[in-house]
């Protein structure tokens, strides 16, 4: 017996994830912004007609797969969340910024700028660049500071999402700065001491009154 009309093949949820994917690479370019939709299907080797027949339209093929840049990074997104939070507050923010710095020289800052770009002035591929990448970020951070909240270290009546931009952001910029954009050849910032000088300054702010608690 055949399927009912207008149903999906039992495998068609795999292959639209696969062919995300397979889109990929051609979107991480350095052009991977104005990539077309036949550059994509040739990418996936797959026929235009296919990734429509999946997608739609080249804004669904590439929100596709900037949906699936948030499944690859969930278990670095888990690890900043919740890994280590025993640590005196500190300690704890300076471990995952610097893990994070770490990430963005292995691909995510790749991947991050691949999204501004792609994203930026769309109405479509900009909030998917945000609810697939961005705000799982800035969530995986909010939630770590929540949970420092919890135990008395952040002040009682700080926001977590805010204290979350404020902690994240300035990272953000001063890597792009320093590798997208390539500052570190006309104006270098040591990294390391910048981390220090923002995290200590960050708890001084956000942190309780209590020394023993921040450090």
């Amino acid at each position: 017996m055949g399927r009912p009309t207008g149903s999906r093949n039992s495998t068609y949820d795999d292959k639209r994830r696969s062919l995300a994917r397979a889109v990929l690479p051609s979107l991480l370019t350095e052009d991977g912004h104005r990539v077309s939709m036949r550059e994509l299907a040739a990418t996936a080797n797959v026929s235009v007609p296919t990734l429509r027949h999946y997608f739609g339209d080249r804004d669904g093929v590439v929100a596709a797969a900037l949906l699936s840049m948030k499944e690859i990074g969930e278990v670095h997104l888990q690890r900043a969340a919740n890994t280590k939070l025993d640590l005196p507050l500190e300690a704890s923010l300076l471990w995952v910024l610097s893990e994070f710095a770490t990430g963005w020289m292995h691909g995510v800052g790749q991947l991050v700028t691949a999204g501004i770009l792609i994203g930026a002035n769309s109405d479509t591929l900009g909030p998917a660049f945000v609810d697939a990448t961005l705000e799982p970020t800035l969530q995986s951070f909010e939630r770590r500071l929540a949970a420092h909240q919890e135990r008395g270290q952040l002040a009682p009546d700080a926001c977590p999402r805010a204290a979350s931009l404020a902690l994240v952001c300035p990272v953000i910029l001063g890597l792009l700065h320093q590798v997208q954009l390539r500052g570190s050849t006309c104006r270098a910032l040591d990294l390391d001491a910048f981390l220090k000088e923002h995290v200590h300054r960050f708890v001084r702010g956000w942190g309780r009154d209590d020394p023993s608690l921040q450090s």
